[in-house]
């Protein structure tokens, strides 16, 4: 790795440090949930415009998502990040989201001096409403991430971890429609819409069991209204978690035979739909992935370890997309979970500002390394092209 770009990385970290720290504090002080985060992207599009970066504010038509890109105008290496920065409602800024919105943006900026000597651009993705509406999933879709080589990602955690694996999930709403009737004066001109939902809910639920890792909760949304009257409508929500999205697909096929089992048992017709937005399971390049790993570490003084992060996250689509990574950078507190208060807190300690700093610095020295090594660059380009066939 060249001295001099190295030594341009460091040197742009420190200088923005304070800076970077401000705006950290900045969203905690102001958390805003998925959708509402106008003071968020104005306060990071604002100082990546200061440091030169060409800004589109609601890409793609999101409202608050942007594109800060720098480029050299020259062939080179496509480097691609992302930032979010949706708080969590009442908690706030419990999931780290205000480090994930400055690591990379440190990182982006550290990268220009790399940029002007090498070629290439560099892009940072303002992707909000990840708790929610997960955006990235729609970037995804409309293939906003082809235009990178590959998207570094970070996720703050209560200690260092390897980027790895997570779940894939997906939310369905499955809706039966009978006949209303007079349940006492004439129940035989009645369909009932409930027996073909409790009907559904039970077959779900010994179905479920024989599902390696996964995680199938239902809840019944409407059921009637009067015992008196047989009730044409009646719906089942669930949230379905699995390894990959390969399972997923699995699990919405089982889905459709049981309804469609369970309708012709009991008369009535079905509709199942998506009633939340989902995504797809994190593939890690762990060609890439190593890459950061033993810069973080160096940098840390932490190793990074293998663990399990859980959860789900539309980091996930885009690792469908481009060869992608999401390791963890510790906050030195790890018995405390992220989605909580106490998490919230160790953003913003001595931890909390090390772990951004160390971030911005590895995400980038990440990127430098990958952009002077060609062969580098096609190994992880190869594993991402393996990793498809398994998709």
């Amino acid at each position: 790795m060249s001295k001099e770009l190295k030594d341009s990385i460091f040197n742009s970290v420190e200088s923005n440090f304070e800076e970077l720290k401000a705006i950290k504090k900045y969203l905690y002080d102001n958390p805003e949930v998925g959708g509402e985060e106008e003071k968020a992207s104005r306060i990071l599009c604002d100082f990546l415009k200061n440091n030169g970066f060409e800004v589109t504010e609601n890409f793609h038509g999101i409202p608050w998502c942007f594109r800060a890109a720098y480029d050299s105008g020259r062939p080179g290496v496509s480097v691609g990040m992302t930032a979010e920065y949706d708080a969590l409602p009442e908690i706030g800024h419990g999931c780290g989201h205000n480090i994930i919105a400055t690591a990379p943006t440190g990182a982006a900026v550290a990268l220009k001096s790399a940029i002007d000597d090498l070629g290439g651009k560099v892009v940072l993705y303002g992707t909000p409403a990840e708790e929610c509406f997960v955006r990235k999933c729609d970037l995804a879709r409309e293939g906003a991430f082809k235009e990178v080589d590959f998207c570094l990602n970070v996720h703050p955690f209560g200690k260092n971890l390897k980027s790895g694996l997570t779940t894939a999930i997906d939310a369905w709403q499955v809706e039966f429609y009978g006949k209303s009737s007079h349940a006492g004066v004439a129940p035989e001109e009645g369909i009932n819409a409930l027996d073909a939902a409790v009907h559904f809910y039970e077959m779900i639920g010994f179905e479920k069991q024989y599902l390696k890792n996964t995680n199938i909760y239902g809840v019944f949304v409407d059921a009637g209204v009067k015992c008196s009257v047989i009730p044409d409508h009646a719906s089942v929500k669930y949230l379905v978690r699995a390894p990959r999205m390969r399972d997923i697909r699995a699990i919405r096929d089982l889905f459709e035979r049981t309804a469609e089992a369970c309708c012709k048992l009991v008369g009535t017709t079905y509709k199942i739909w998506n009633n939340e937005p989902g995504n797809m399971d994190v593939v890690t390049n762990y060609t890439l992935a190593h890459v950061f790993e033993e810069i973080y570490a160096e940098l840390s003084g932490k190793p990074m370890e293998d663990g399990v992060f859980g959860g789900s996250t539309d980091v996930g689509d885009v690792s469908h997309e481009v060869p992608a990574i999401m390791p963890c950078i510790g906050l030195d507190c790890p018995d405390v979970m992220i989605h909580t208060a106490e998490f919230r807190e160790a953003t913003i300690s001595e931890a909390g500002d090390n772990a951004m700093k160390w971030g911005a610095e590895a995400l980038a020295l990440t990127a430098l390394e990958v952009m002077e090594d060609p062969d580098l660059l096609a190994a992880i380009k190869a594993e991402f092209e393996e990793a498809k066939k398994d998709f």
